[in-house]
C-alpha cells in the first residue's frame, strides 16, 4: 500500500461522515425476514433495493419495495448493510459486526438476497457497486494507519462476484494523464461506477488536494485521468450521461449535482436540487437521480428523487431509506 498524506484527511468528509453517524447508532433488535416466496414473488417485478433507516427493529436492514409504488410495502432481507450494490442477478453487503472492536465484511448475495461468502474489509464501509452483468463488484473502505503522514485514506477494491475473489486494488492499476504516466504517494480512490460492458468503469481519484475523474480498462488494469473537480460519478442506464458532485465553493461540503454528456463534454448542474448532496447517486431512469439526504439530528434519511433537466423540483421519492439500487 502507498504511502499517504494528509491531504487524504480532507476527503473524509466527501464519503464518511454519513457511515460513521450510522456507525453510533443504537443497536436494534433484529426483526425476523420477509417470507422467502413474498420476497421472491416482488423481486420478479422491477423493485428498489435499499438500506432500512426506519427506527427500530428494522433499521439498517437490506430492503425492498415495488418500483411503481416505492411508498408502499416494504420487504426485509435476512441481513443488514452499511451500504448495497446489486446487478445481474448478484450483490454486495457491506456489513458491519458490533463488538468491543467493529469489524466490517463485504457479504456476497445471490439473485434471493441470500448472504453467501464473506469477505473482511479492513476499515469502515464507504461505497460499493455492482457491474451491470454480476460479474464484477468494487468496494470502497476508509482505512487508518496506512502511511504516518494521514490519519485517513481510502481502499477500493473490484472484486470477482461469482468467486468472492480480489481482482486488484485501483492503486495496483496503471494510471495515466495526458498521455504520460500519472504517479503520486498519496493516490485516493473511491466511488467505482461500471458501464454496461462490465470492462470499462469511472471513479474519483484525489491527490495532491485535487480530485479527478478517471475512467478505468479492467482488461487493462489501466486508469485514464479524463476530468478534474469530480466526485462520485455514476452512468446513467443508456451510459451516455454521467451524473456526479462536483465542488461549487471553499467549505468542505460544497458539493452540487451536475450531468455530463459523455457524447458532447456538455456539463450542467442539477437545478432541480439545489442542496449540497454527499452521496453516489443512483439513477431512476435516464432523466432522474436517487440519493440519499439524512435528517438533522437523526440516523434517519430518506431517498430524494431529482430530474436532471429540472423541469420538476426535487421530492422525497423514499422515505426513511438509503443506498438505492433500482433492479428492472
Amino acid at each position: 500500500m502507498s504511502q499517504r498524506r494528509a491531504g487524504a484527511a480532507i476527503m473524509l468528509a466527501s464519503c464518511v461522515l454519513i457511515g460513521m453517524h450510522q456507525s453510533d447508532a443504537r443497536v436494534p433488535q433484529a426483526a425476523p425476514a420477509s417470507r422467502a416466496e413474498d420476497l421472491a414473488a416482488m423481486a420478479a417485478r422491477p423493485h428498489v433495493l435499499f438500506r432500512d433507516t426506519t427506527s427500530g427493529a428494522n433499521f439498517g436492514r437490506l430492503t425492498m419495495t415495488s418500483l411503481d409504488s416505492p411508498n408502499g410495502e416494504r420487504r426485509w432481507a435476512g441481513v443488514t448493510c452499511q451500504r448495497l450494490s446489486f446487478a445481474g442477478g448478484r450483490g454486495l453487503c457491506l456489513h458491519l459486526q458490533r463488538g468491543v472492536f467493529n469489524s466490517y465484511t463485504a457479504l456476497l448475495l445471490d439473485q434471493d438476497l441470500k448472504a453467501g461468502a464473506s469477505i473482511k474489509l479492513e476499515g469502515l464501509p464507504s461505497r460499493t457497486r455492482a457491474s451491470a452483468d454480476g460479474r464484477v463488484g468494487a468496494v470502497t473502505v476508509f482505512v487508518v494507519g496506512d502511511s504516518y503522514a494521514a490519519a485517513f485514506s481510502t481502499r477500493t477494491t473490484l472484486i470477482d462476484l461469482a468467486s468472492g475473489d480480489q481482482i486488484g486494488e485501483l492503486e495496483e492499476f496503471s494510471t495515466w494523464r495526458d498521455g504520460a504516466r500519472f504517479r503520486a504517494v498519496d493516490f485516493n480512490f473511491w466511488g467505482v461506477t461500471f458501464a454496461r460492458d462490465g470492462n470499462l468503469f469511472y471513479a474519483a481519484l484525489r491527490t495532491r488536494g485535487l480530485t479527478f475523474l478517471v475512467r478505468g480498462d479492467l482488461a487493462l488494469r489501466k486508469l485514464t485521468v479524463v476530468r478534474e473537480n469530480v466526485e462520485c460519478p455514476a452512468l446513467s442506464p443508456d451510459n451516455r450521461l454521467l451524473a456526479y458532485k462536483k465542488r461549487v465553493g471553499p467549505s468542505p461540503d460544497s458539493w452540487r449535482l451536475h450531468v455530463l454528456d459523455l457524447q458532447t463534454n456538455v456539463e450542467r448542474m442539477v437545478a432541480a436540487e439545489t442542496r449540497y448532496i454527499d452521496d453516489q447517486v443512483e439513477w431512476l431512469d435516464d432523466r432522474h437521480l436517487l440519493y440519499a439526504v439524512p435528517r438533522r439530528t437523526t440516523t434517519i434519511s430518506d431517498v430524494w428523487m431529482a430530474a436532471i433537466d429540472g423541469a420538476e423540483p426535487a421530492r422525497i421519492f423514499l422515505p426513511q431509506a438509503e443506498s438505492p439500487i433500482v433492479v428492472r
